[in-house]
This record gives C-alpha cells, sequence and structure tokens, in this order.
C-alpha cells in the first residue's frame, strides 16, 4: 500500500470515528414531550428548544399547545406529557391534595417594573359613564379558565386595593379569540386580559385599562410529572438548558432576533406585534415565586375555589433541581 493509500485510509477511518459519537449521542437522547401555553410568558421554554439547548441536554423535545394551564395539569401528573409550561391554578393545587404527581419547579414571566402585559380593562361606555375599580362590585368579568385561573387570582390581586373578592363579582371564561367580541356586544363588564390584547382593546376603544397585577410576581411556570420528578438528572439537566435561554432573555437580549422568531413561532403572533407589546421580566435562574405560589392557595382556600380546609405545605407542591 502506498502512503497515500495509507493516508487516506486513516483519515476515512478518523473521520468515522469522529462521526460515530455524535451519531450515537442523536440516537440515546431522550424524547421529552412539553405542553405550552402560547404566551410569551414562557419564551425561556421557547428560546431553549428554537437554540438547541435542551437538545444539547440529550432531549429530543416535543411541543404541543394547550388552552390554558388548568388543561395540563391531568395531563402531567398522568405522565401524559413530561412538563407543562403553564400557570398556576386551583387544578394544580387540587391535583396535588389528591396525590397526583406534579410539581411545579420554576416560575417563568414575572409581571414587569415597566409596562403592562397584563391588564384588568373596564368597557368603553362604562367607563365613559363614570365607573372604576370600586364599583365593580356585582359586575361581569371576562378572563381566560375558570374561577380558580391564575387570571382569577390576579384580579383578585387588584380587587384587594378596592376592598372586593372574587366572591363579590360574576367571571365568564372567555378565550382570546372571542374577547372583543364579548366587549363589542356588552357581553362583559370588564376584561382581564394579556399583551397584545390589552393595548389593542384600548387603542380601539372597546375598553379602558385601569389596573394591572403588582409588580414583581409571577404565577406562570413550569411543571414536571413523574417521569422527570423520579430522574433527578434529566430533571437537572432540563432545568440547566432552560436557565440558559431565561439568562439570555432577562435583559435587552429579549428582543434579540432569534429569540423574537422563537416566541412568534410558538405563539403564532407577528414579529411586529410581539416588539411592540409589554414584555414580562424574568429571572435567570428561574427561581419560583414562592409568596405568590403560597398567597394564591390562601386566596382560593379563602374564597371556596378549593374546598380542602388547610393549605398544602410547600414540600408537598415543589421541586427544585
Amino acid at each position: 500500500m502506498t502512503s497515500r493509500a495509507r493516508f487516506l485510509g486513516a483519515l476515512a477511518t478518523g473521520t468515522a470515528a469522529s462521526a460515530f459519537p455524535t451519531a450515537i449521542f442523536a440516537q440515546t437522547r431522550k424524547p421529552l414531550s412539553i405542553g405550552y401555553v402560547p404566551s410569551t410568558l414562557f419564551a425561556p421554554v421557547f428560546v431553549a428548544v428554537e437554540k438547541g439547548y435542551l437538545r444539547d441536554a440529550g432531549f429530543d423535545a416535543n411541543l404541543t399547545p394547550i388552552v390554558a394551564g388548568a388543561d395540563s395539569m391531568s395531563l402531567v401528573a398522568q405522565g401524559q406529557i413530561d412538563m407543562a409550561a403553564a400557570a398556576l391554578s386551583a387544578a394544580f393545587y387540587n391535583a396535588v391534595n389528591r396525590g397526583l404527581e406534579v410539581k411545579f419547579v420554576a416560575s417563568t414571566g414575572y409581571q414587569p417594573r415597566q409596562g403592562r402585559p397584563s391588564a384588568l380593562l373596564i368597557r368603553q361606555d362604562l367607563y365613559d359613564g363614570g365607573l372604576r375599580l370600586a364599583g365593580l362590585k356585582g359586575k361581569k368579568f371576562g378572563w381566560i379558565g375558570n374561577s380558580g385561573a391564575a387570571s382569577a387570582y390576579y384580579v383578585a390581586r387588584i380587587l384587594r386595593g378596592v376592598g372586593l373578592r372574587l366572591s363579590d363579582i360574576e367571571s365568564l371564561n372567555i378565550p382570546n379569540p372571542e374577547q372583543q367580541t364579548a366587549l363589542e356586544h356588552k357581553a362583559i363588564d370588564a376584561l382581564f386580559t394579556s399583551a397584545p390584547f390589552s393595548d389593542e382593546f384600548q387603542q380601539k376603544h372597546l375598553g379602558t385599562i385601569v389596573a394591572s397585577p403588582p409588580p414583581g410576581i409571577a404565577a406562570s411556570g413550569i411543571f414536571f410529572g413523574p417521569a422527570l420528578l423520579h430522574n433527578h438528572e434529566s430533571a437537572s439537566a432540563v432545568m440547566n438548558a432552560l436557565r440558559k435561554a431565561a439568562a439570555e432573555i432577562a435583559g435587552p437580549g429579549f428582543y434579540a432576533p432569534a429569540n423574537v422568531d422563537a416566541y412568534a413561532k410558538y405563539t403564532r403572533q407577528p414579529v411586529e406585534v410581539i416588539k411592540a407589546a409589554a414584555r414580562y421580566d424574568f429571572k435567570p435562574d428561574l427561581r419560583i415565586d414562592q409568596g405568590t405560589l403560597e398567597d394564591m392557595q390562601r386566596e382560593f382556600v379563602a374564597d371556596k375555589i378549593l374546598t380542602y380546609p388547610q393549605p398544602l405545605n410547600e414540600v408537598r407542591l415543589v421541586a427544585r433541581f
């Protein structure tokens, strides 16, 4: 064999050997099923998928949209999906109370110090007629989800300021596509919604923004089911990938073109709309907002939305990786 032949043979062998581990790694990636609510509240998940951080951590992620956080709790607890990017809700607390395997592992979008991406609007004709927060007792409110949704909790936080409770109002579950019609047809008196809809309805003179949740709180996050809760190594790898994405978008990197494209892909909102809307805040470490976790439970127990008598303790609700 000539020197050249030996060289080419060695090069081919080396190339095959260097490619072999990559092929094996691709074959051994673990499937990771994720249910998500299409909202920029869950931007770290979208970035971790689109930039390959979850793939690099050893996972093939498969994302499926869900309508509301409550819809995902039984799916996560029963292992039909591995994790959910969704909001806290009465459904989560009830699932834990029933002994189902689901834990809250991270908080995602925090209500920002600047801007009001989530807001309460009073219908325009009522606002023009003098209706304000203090006069909302007995009025009909619309929001996504039932009386135990995260939106209900945010409304409760707003109403506290004027001495009202959720039991003082009537609520209707109105998905985003139906909210404009509800305002136009005067089917509701007030609406709690999120950007870009909150700004859009105000610009169309369908309602006026009168309040938003307190800044610095988060009722949205990540939930793990049994597959991850029983595998600390995998759970930690998923969280590290999500934290890498969160660290990127916590500051001005939120508006980096590749990141905005990721939000647009999974929320199905135009890039221009996302750029123009108020943004949520993110903690690089995705720390759990313990205060909101506990306060929401107390609120729902007091309003008899949760029917068990004593609040569940943190050990049953939370896992940290």
